[in-house]
């Protein structure tokens, strides 16, 4: 357990580091790479992608606007809805941050075979599949 929290720490810290060279957080980096992804999605949308709360989504629009590397567009049927898209500016910004971190998250794995990889997905998703409910009742 220790062993897994504290690989988990050190990825996070490194991840962050990275990320920071970019003035970007975890948060406005998967939003970037969830718009590059789906071209436009709405606030709602992206909240439900990443699991975040609606407000928190919207202070992180904000400061990703503020920062032109995503527009507002407002959806043509009704003027109080409206739609997140890159600008240029962040295309270009995510493409060559989500290329030096995959090859960052390639090079922490480079010593593991193709099965040592699956073996600790499975594992992985197996830990991620329990839940607060399955601690309790062990």
């Amino acid at each position: 357990c220790f062993t897994l929290l504290s690989v988990s720490n050190k990825i996070d810290q490194e991840c962050a580091e990275r990320l920071s060279k970019y003035q970007l957080s975890e948060s406005r980096f998967i939003i970037l790479a969830l718009l590059f992804e789906y071209e436009s999605l709405m606030p709602i949308e992206i909240a439900n992608l990443t699991g975040v709360t609606k407000p928190t989504i919207t202070s992180l629009i904000t400061s990703l606007v503020k920062d032109n590397l995503i527009n507002k567009i407002h959806v043509p049927s009704d003027h109080r809805k409206f739609q997140i898209a890159l600008t240029e500016k962040g295309r270009n910004l995510i493409q060559r941050v989500f290329k030096e971190h995959s090859y960052w998250i390639a090079s922490i794995t480079k010593n593991l075979t193709n099965s040592e990889m699956e073996y600790l997905t499975n594992i992985l998703n197996k830990i991620f599949g329990n839940n607060k409910n399955n601690f309790e009742d062990g």
